[in-house]
C-alpha cells in the first residue's frame, strides 16, 4: 500500500534568513517530515486551514540552496486551500509569494524579516495615489 495522497498543492520557492531556515529544518526533523510539507503545514496553521501535522520518517534533509542576498531557499508545498489565501494576501501587500511565506515563518519563530515590496506594486500604489489626487471631490 502506498502513502496517503497529500492532495492538491501549490509549489512556492521561499527564501528566508538563515536563522529561520535552521529552525524550519530542525522542526521538520523533529516531526520526521519533508521541509516543504512542514512549511505548508505552518502556512495552513497561519490561516487556520485544517491540515494534519506532517509526521513521517524522513531523517536526511538536504542543505538549503543559498541565494545571492544571504538568504537560503526552500521549496514549499502549500495545500491549495492555504495557497488560495497566500496569493491574494501577498498581492495586496506587494510581496512575492516566497517573501510572504518567509514572513509567515519568521513571524512564527520570532526572526526579524521584512519582505521586499515588488517594484510593480510600488508603481501601482503611486499611480493610485496620483489618481485620487486628480479626482474631484463631490458631496
Amino acid at each position: 500500500m502506498g502513502r496517503k495522497a497529500k492532495g492538491d498543492r501549490h509549489t512556492i520557492f521561499t527564501s528566508m534568513p538563515t536563522e529561520a531556515a535552521q529552525i524550519v529544518k530542525a522542526e521538520a526533523s523533529k516531526l520526521g517530515c519533508y521541509i516543504g510539507d512542514y512549511i505548508g503545514w505552518v502556512v495552513c496553521d497561519h490561516f487556520n486551514v485544517p491540515a494534519e501535522v506532517p509526521l513521517g520518517e524522513v531523517t536526511d534533509h538536504p542543505e538549503p540552496a543559498p541565494t545571492a542576498d544571504g538568504r537560503v531557499k526552500y521549496r514549499a508545498m502549500i495545500p491549495r486551500e492555504a495557497a488560495d489565501r497566500v496569493i491574494p494576501e501577498a498581492e495586496r501587500r506587494g510581496n512575492s509569494l516566497g517573501d510572504y511565506v518567509a514572513k509567515i515563518l519568521c513571524d512564527r519563530f520570532g526572526v526579524p524579516f521584512e519582505p521586499r515590496v515588488k517594484k510593480k506594486a510600488l508603481r501601482a500604489w503611486q499611480m493610485a495615489g496620483e489618481a485620487r489626487e486628480q479626482l474631484p471631490m463631490t458631496g
